[in-house]
């Protein structure tokens, strides 16, 4: 079963004031649940309901640019396997609590619509799963713990996945809205936040098509990201040359995944990272944790000159491949937009 990260912050980055590109994982909300309500998933926080949404001045609707465009009526999120012929496994949670009763299986080229209400979605996270069992369990990608999740006899795998996450705002002129995780007197605004990096890792490939007006990047195509570009011999300071290659413990030969050099020394499940903190004096140039690491230090340390970071830029390009990287981050676009997610077979 699930356990709670150690470093898990009772924040939620994704409707707070931006911060590092480190972890959003690590820092959802807890205390708030998830219930299907006449089949959609709809976040109740100590059991009530903010009335009225209200718009929040503070956070600009980033349409300039877009107004032209017709709005959005399909699904606000989508999430496709674009493998050839395998199957996939989506797994997903929002407020600490997991999205499906069970994974969702997608055979090759099947896609599932997941059911965002009028009210808004806080503090969702979704990731792929690869070669499963026919349960969606025992995967060799994707078995890394989380709400509803179970891990493998030689425990949860590092949490490298590449992954979709995203608060989901409240559609203007919807009369109750869910309530902000980050702030529970007040409720979500109009504006979706999302996010997708590489800050963490990567297992899958994957591409982000943005639906309707929003001035956020229409694509985001990760689609080249290949195990076999990941480095296998980086340098990591005091522990000198590492390999970023995340191994199968019951199949040495097999890469299934890439840890960013921060989640090298920081992810020592399955014995193959290091048990330091993202502020420990091992980690920190790397992870960019601010305090002690501003960005202007971070920008000028030893993570920007990495294998890791030029693999990511020249196959995702304008992605976050390190905290303050100059890449494509946490994004805004006005609630009621689209997202079709798709994930692709490892390569």
């Amino acid at each position: 079963m699930w356990k709670q990260d150690p470093y898990l912050k009772l924040e939620d980055p994704l409707l707070a004031e931006p911060q590092p590109r480190r972890r959003l994982w690590r820092a959802l909300m807890i205390g708030g649940t998830v219930m299907a309500v006449a089949g959609v998933v709809v976040v109740v926080v100590d059991g009530v309901h903010v009335s009225a949404p209200h718009e929040d001045t503070s956070i600009p609707l980033p349409i300039q640019g877009a107004a032209q465009e017709a709005p959005w009526t399909g699904p606000r999120l989508r999430i496709i396997n674009g493998c050839e012929s395998d199957p996939l496994w989506i797994a997903g949670f929002a407020v600490a609590s997991p999205i499906f009763k069970e994974d969702a299986k997608l055979a090759a080229g099947e896609s599932v619509d997941v059911p965002i209400p009028a009210e808004g979605l806080a503090s969702t996270r979704f990731w792929p799963k690869w070669g499963c069992d026919a349960s969606g369990q025992q995967c060799a990608i994707g078995q890394s713990g989380g709400p509803g999740e179970s891990c493998s006899a030689l425990g949860c795998a590092p949490p490298v996945d590449s992954k979709f996450e995203a608060t989901f705002g409240c559609l203007p002129g919807t009369k109750e809205c869910a309530h902000n995780p980050s702030a529970p007197t007040e409720a979500l605004g109009p504006v979706d936040w999302w996010d997708v990096s590489q800050v963490d890792g990567w297992t899958l490939p994957y591409r982000v098509d943005v639906k309707g007006p929003c001035a956020a990047p229409r694509t985001i195509d990760c689609s080249r990201l290949a195990l076999s570009q990941c480095p296998s011999a980086e340098a990591l300071g005091d522990y000198g040359k590492q390999s970023l290659q995340l191994h199968d413990p019951a199949n040495k030969g097999a890469v299934v995944g890439c840890f960013s050099p921060c989640g090298k020394l920081t992810f020592s499940n399955w014995g193959q990272g290091f048990p330091n903190t993202p502020e420990s004096e091992q980690a920190r140039d790397y992870c960019c944790p601010t305090p002690p690491i501003s960005p202007e230090a971070c920008s000028s340390g030893p993570i920007v000159k990495s294998e890791y970071v030029r693999a990511v830029h020249k196959l995702c390009p304008s992605v976050y491949a390190y905290a303050y990287d100059d890449g494509v981050g946490l994004s805004t676009c006005p609630a009621g937009t689209g997202y079709e997610v798709t994930f692709y077979c490892p390569a």
